[in-house]
């Protein structure tokens, strides 16, 4: 609150604490659906959407799947995605491709599913993963990928250097996991 944010990311069990502590404030409550590696079922990955909304959030982010994207099973991929967005009726979706689990080619081809399926914004990483996420390298690939879609970076980002970085490559919005930190650098 007191550092004026877009919106905080919280776990599916704490969106009703989340949304009673920022109910006069205009910061978002967003949660993830399919987490960590999107490896869930088309029909899990709604049920938790309607039940995410009913709770209260006002914005998803979505696990791409991504055993389906590594193994070349695009349609699957691609239906994933839609099936949420499709179930989401309108409300602010988010697909998270988790790009330090991925190659260059399954990141591109993973933008270009995304965006045929409707997304309307994409983000590089959950922070899951261990190693090296939210690269301005992967900024730019989707940027590159797909120009007109939104951009948010997430994972790992730990200074203002790297979070403007990313900014400048192309993102719209920096995820960050601890913004006093980040911010008192």
């Amino acid at each position: 609150i007191q550092h004026d944010c877009v919106s905080v990311f919280v776990k599916p069990h704490y969106i009703e604490p989340a949304r009673k502590a920022l109910k006069d404030t205009h910061i978002k409550v967003v949660s993830v659906i399919g987490f960590p590696h999107g490896g869930v079922t088309t029909a899990t990955k709604m049920y938790e959407t309607q039940d995410l909304y009913q709770r209260g959030a006002d914005e998803l982010a979505l696990v791409i799947n991504i055993g389906a994207v590594r193994d070349h099973d695009d349609l699957a991929v691609k239906n994933d995605i839609q099936g949420v967005i499709k179930t989401a009726r309108g409300k602010p979706m988010t697909v998270i491709l988790e790009m330090p689990l991925l190659n260059d080619e399954e990141k591109a081809r993973a933008c270009k599913l995304a965006q045929a399926a409707g997304a309307p914004t994409l983000m590089t990483a959950t922070g899951f993963a261990s190693h090296n996420t939210g690269t301005a390298a992967d900024v730019r690939l989707i940027r590159a990928t797909c120009p007109n879609l939104k951009i948010r970076a997430a994972g790992g980002i730990r200074t203002q250097k790297d979070a403007l970085a990313l900014i400048e490559a192309g993102a719209a919005w920096v995820v960050l996991n601890d913004i006093e930190k980040t911010l008192s650098e």
